[in-house]
């Protein structure tokens, strides 16, 4: 009984530390200040998980970096810009989590959070079938939701089992 609860241990433990945001470039608009720019910094750098926030007033970019294990969800990076006044216009992501249901309808499970996103390809569609319940790196865009809702589809660029 004990080498069943420590094996179920180690895979929940193992599965979850491989499935996370790795890396948000979030672009925002309406920062036209530095104080702006200090302000979603502060507000980035607050979000358990976060490594390193770069933010370029010119360009409105806002990089994010986040530590292995994070459990952070898209919703807080999100609120944080619209907390200090300013929107998400759309967000290049670099994300760990499971790809499920049919290899051509495809969603992807961030574990440790409840974000999923229904799968679509930015380009060429890769043939996933091998990757369906798996534990996968998909980058892509997210682009923005409607007022007051979280993105639901990721436009994937690329899609890759992670050992």
């Amino acid at each position: 009984m004990k080498t069943a609860l420590a094996i179920t241990l180690i895979w929940l433990f193992s599965s979850v530390a491989n499935a996370e945001y790795r890396k948000i470039d979030m672009t925002v608009f309406g920062m036209d200040c530095a104080p702006c720019a200090h302000a979603i910094h502060v507000s980035m750098k607050g979000i358990s998980g976060v490594k390193t926030v770069d933010v370029n007033l010119n360009t409105g970019l806002v990089k994010v970096d986040l530590a292995a294990g994070n459990t952070a969800g898209f919703s807080l990076f999100q609120d944080a810009v619209k907390k200090n006044g300013f929107t998400y216009k759309g967000a290049i992501i670099v994300v760990h989590g499971t790809l499920t249901g049919p290899a051509n309808s495809p969603a992807l499970m961030v574990s440790g959070t409840n974000d999923r996103y229904a799968l679509t390809p930015a380009l060429q569609p890769a043939d996933l079938t091998g990757l369906v319940g798996k534990t996968v790196e998909v980058s892509g865009l997210l682009s923005q939701a409607p007022k007051n809702q979280l993105p639901t589809t990721l436009r994937y660029k690329t899609i890759m089992e992670v050992q």
